[in-house]
C-alpha cells in the first residue's frame, strides 16, 4: 500500500481566489456607497422639509418636568407724572410705636 499525495490547485486556484476577493471587495464598496448616498439624500430631504414647512408642523419637545404654566399677574403701569405726594405714609417705626400704645 502506497501513500499517494496529489497536489490540487495551483495557479488557477490562486487566480480564482483572487477574483472572488476582488469581486467581494467591489461589492462591499458599492453597498457602502449606496448606503452613504441614501443617508445623504435623506438628510438633505429633512433639511429641505424643515426649511419649507412651517415650524408649527414640527413636533415640539415635551418637558419631562410636567410643570404647569405660570400664573398671570395683572398689573397697572405707573407713570411718574401721575404720582401724588399729598399723602404721607407712616414709616415702620411710627406704626410700631402706635401699636404699642
Amino acid at each position: 500500500m502506497f501513500i499517494r499525495y496529489r497536489r490540487t490547485g495551483g495557479v488557477l486556484t490562486l487566480l480564482a481566489l483572487a477574483a472572488v476577493a476582488i469581486v467581494a471587495t467591489v461589492f462591499a464598496v458599492v453597498v457602502a456607497v449606496t448606503v452613504l448616498i441614501v443617508l445623504v439624500a435623506g438628510a438633505a430631504g429633512l433639511l429641505l422639509a424643515r426649511a419649507v414647512l412651517p415650524a408649527s408642523w414640527w413636533p415640539r419637545a415635551s418637558s419631562s418636568g410636567g410643570r404647569a404654566a405660570p400664573d398671570t399677574i395683572e398689573t397697572t403701569a405707573v407713570h411718574v407724572a401721575e404720582w401724588s405726594d399729598d399723602r404721607v405714609l407712616p414709616s415702620d417705626r411710627e406704626t410700631r410705636l402706635s401699636s404699642e400704645d
